[in-house]
């Protein structure tokens, strides 16, 4: 039994990842994500329902759109699978067990931690691909950052557990600030203001411990690909484009993800 639910919280994984491949690239075009068919980006032709099954129609189709023959990036194929194994984890790392039964509190708490990963998914995909932190996104972000508060503050109020306010009242006061700072300057996007935001949001879910790990890692990263392509622009003679920004949120929300699951398969260990 438990095998079964585990390959449906999978299936579940992948239609999120599904839909996150959309919101991805319709949310910087400011598209409808909820009510417009989806279409091949290419040929604009509607998909059928057999076009959209995840994982398998990647398969099947040859990972290319079934009506204009072009090739379909693999992104969409990881990204799904991806996204069930996560889920997959989270649930494993809350003990769903069908035999012992599942709690409320154990399906709040997968709720919750689901959304944190659409948010990650969304904020750092769209900062892969456009070099921006979408403000409805961060929105997002700090509307499941309250649902994070009040369902933690419950849940240590139902197991008589100590619960520090002090620290969430801080982050959120923090996050309001900086909007308001936003606001203030007048700037449509300010990136180094919404990375702050999406640290704070991550502190929120993770921790500071993690959230720092996370920072130091996506810095590692950034430093060695900047080295990576000056050895190889100076070698090829290729001069680098200035300003060419470089998605640190996207390499920030890989570092959160892959610390949190050492994290889970160190308990695995254990």
């Amino acid at each position: 039994m438990n095998i079964a639910l585990y390959i449906l919280i999978f299936i579940i994984g992948t239609l999120v990842g599904s839909f996150l491949t959309l919101a991805t690239y319709r949310i910087p075009l400011n598209q409808d994500i909820t009510h417009k068919r989806s279409y091949c980006p290419n040929c604009n032709h509607r998909l059928k329902f057999w076009d959209l099954i995840p994982v398998f129609s990647y398969i099947f189709l040859g990972a290319k759109c079934r009506y204009c023959k072009k090739k379909i990036s693999p992104r969409y194929f990881l990204i799904e699978v991806f996204c069930g194994l996560l889920f997959v984890c989270l649930a494993w790392s809350l003990k769903f067990n069908v035999h012992d039964g599942i709690s409320s509190i154990q399906i709040i708490e997968f709720v919750i931690g689901a959304l944190y990963i659409i948010f990650l998914f969304l904020v750092g995909q769209i900062d892969k691909e456009k070099r921006i932190i979408d403000k409805r996104v961060l929105i997002y972000g700090f509307i499941i950052s309250i649902l994070k508060v009040i369902s933690d503050y419950f849940i240590s109020q139902s197991e008589n557990a100590t619960y520090n306010l002090n620290r969430i009242v801080f982050y959120l006061v923090f996050i309001i600030v900086l909007n308001l700072i936003s606001i203030k300057r007048k700037e449509k996007e300010n990136y180094y203001l919404s990375l702050m935001m999406v640290c704070i949001i991550m502190s929120i879910f993770t921790y500071e411990i993690t959230t720092i790990l996370s920072i130091i890692y996506a810095i590692l990263i950034v430093a060695i690909i900047l080295l990576i392509n000056k050895l190889f622009n100076e070698k090829n003679d290729v001069k680098m484009k200035k300003n060419e920004k470089m998605p640190v949120t996207f390499y920030l929300a890989i570092s959160n993800i892959f610390i949190v699951l050492i994290a889970i398969l160190c308990e695995w260990g254990n």
